[in-house]
């Protein structure tokens, strides 16, 4: 496929996707950030965390892009998901449990 049609297609590709996420993501993702940027106290640590947010939305893609364009196959990642499976349960179990803590604890007076 010729660059400049590849990246049309890119284009439409992610255009399509936003669309189709905003959807799924916009009902609850719209209304926080109006509320956030109205509360002048939140306002600058919502923008914090709303990058945040952002950003760790798209680093698990920008990953497997770099991964793909720096020719890892994808019979090579599905070895390396089902060698670690385990492990990253496991990570994600202990994260989860730490975030819920802390919300708990935090609420408590």
């Amino acid at each position: 496929m010729a660059a400049p049609r590849l990246v049309l297609a890119a284009f439409a590709a992610g255009l399509i996707v936003s669309i189709l996420e905003l959807a799924c993501t916009g009902q609850v993702y719209l209304p926080t950030i109006t509320f956030v940027t109205s509360q002048e106290g939140l306002r600058s640590r919502g923008l914090f965390f709303l990058g945040l947010y952002n950003l760790m939305f798209i680093l698990p893609l920008v990953a497997s892009f770099l991964l793909a364009y720096g020719g890892t196959t994808s019979d090579r990642l599905a070895r390396i998901s089902k060698e670690n499976i385990a492990t990253v349960k496991l990570g994600t179990a202990v994260f989860f449990i730490a975030l819920g803590c802390f919300l708990v604890f935090s609420a408590i007076p």
